[in-house]
């Protein structure tokens, strides 16, 4: 559950806690399944509550955490500077989660209570800005579909407008005909960046317009436990870039209805080693307030003679990275290699940049994840740093893994 106090007006946001502490209220005191609590505000996203099943932390992370006035959100009239910052703010919340849980097996539900970011009509924008952001957009779409994670959302407005719920045929053909985003091959986000149609993409749904929002939650929730995993091959091979593919799933037994993923952007995979991409994924993590797991990651000191001060061995667990065959019977992966030195207070004073390659000997077992695949890195030992964050992105996938250490450990030794 993230709590969304970054888009969300200050009242709205103290009912939308009160909202989720009345649906723990009325759970048992272990849950059925772990759950985690986080938070995005103006200047930070961060987790309020590990995983767990024990609904009274929960409770004592919602009662310990004061709501947050939205000064972004009240500041901002009109799109600028502050509109597209709330959006990358929340695109940036969505990444970390998908990287965070991408190693848990099975699909993940994120109950999303709050606005949502800002809707843009990207008519309004410099065709730089458009470029960029539909990029991004695009490529958080293709993560939280690659990660399996479902996004189901509640906006606490009670005076929002209510959102339809699509529960019979009628009402599909009716969708259709009116040309939303259920039209074959139309881009959900063509004509507007809408949160709205982040929910449907992702197999999930957007509420609007309700003031029972402990139900809704409890209702999304359940609706989680409930799914069945499908796939197909495309009869038509035209894979164009940012081309949406619409996927449009039909229960034949009369009386039910289903909610599916309704599509998604035949991009070449190449897309995600694009320099946008990188840096946008590499910045993400930089400053992300919680572990990216999708690549498992580990560090030592290198322990040779010859290695310099501040030089450090990257381990990646082979079974994370996505592997490719050579002629020469062997194998290989490419990653990017981000050493950030952080402070105290979280400000980044240094940083170092480097693009890798592993290579297996011969054929060798790349299942297993007692084995891993080694790069070596230097980074100097910046002044005023207090730790050094590792980040490691495939450059195939755009899976990352994230791991810290204390430099005053380092210096000690």
């Amino acid at each position: 559950m993230v709590l969304d106090e970054l888009n969300t007006h200050f009242e709205d946001s103290s009912f939308a806690v009160r909202s989720v502490k009345q649906y723990l209220d009325a759970r048992p005191a272990l849950l059925t399944q772990p759950t985690t609590l986080m938070l995005v505000s103006d200047n930070k996203f961060r987790v309020l509550q590990t995983f767990t099943r024990d609904r009274d932390l929960l409770l004592k992370a919602l009662h310990d955490q004061a709501v947050h006035y939205a000064w972004k959100l009240e500041g901002d009239k009109s799109i600028g500077y502050g509109t597209l910052e709330r959006l990358d703010q929340s695109l940036n919340a969505l990444e970390q989660i998908a990287q965070a849980t991408a190693r848990i097996q099975g699909r993940k539900n994120l109950v999303w209570v709050g606005q949502g970011f800002p809707s843009i009509d990207p008519s309004e924008l410099k065709t730089k800005d458009q470029d960029l952001i539909n990029g991004t957009i695009q490529h958080i779409t293709n993560l939280l579909l690659d990660t399996r994670v479902a996004l189901y959302a509640v906006d606490p407005t009670t005076s929002a407008a209510g959102m339809v719920e699509i529960t019979d045929p009628t009402q599909l053909e009716f969708a259709q005909a009116a040309g939303d985003s259920f039209v074959t091959n139309a881009d959900p986000f063509g004509s507007q960046l809408d949160f709205d149609r982040l929910g449907p993409v992702t197999g999930g749904r957007v509420i609007r317009g309700m003031n029972d929002i402990d139900k809704q939650i409890a209702n999304f929730v359940d609706l989680g436990t409930k799914f069945y995993t499908i796939g197909y091959s495309p009869s038509d091979s035209n894979s164009a870039p940012r081309q949406y593919r619409n996927i449009r799933v039909v229960c034949l037994r009369p009386g039910l209805t289903v909610t599916a993923r309704n599509g998604y952007y035949a991009t070449p995979p190449a897309s995600q080693s694009s320099k946008e991409a990188l840096i946008y994924d590499l910045n993400a993590a930089a400053l992300s307030s919680i572990p990216l797991t999708a690549l498992k990651v580990t560090i030592d000191a290198a322990k040779s003679e010859k290695a310099s001060a501040g030089t450090y061995v990257v381990h990646v667990d082979v079974s994370t990275l996505t592997w490719h065959p050579t002629n020469e019977g062997t194998s290989t992966a490419k990653v990017a290699v981000l050493v950030v030195g952080l402070s105290s207070k979280d400000k980044i004073i240094s940083h170092t940049l480097q693009s890798m390659s592993a290579m297996t000997k011969g054929a060798a077992d790349l299942s297993t994840s007692r084995k891993s695949a080694d790069f070596l890195i230097t980074s100097r030992l910046p002044r005023g740093a207090d730790r050094l964050r590792f980040v490691v992105r495939e450059m195939d996938t755009g899976r990352m893994g994230t791991e810290e250490i204390s430099l005053r450990e380092a210096r000690q030794n």
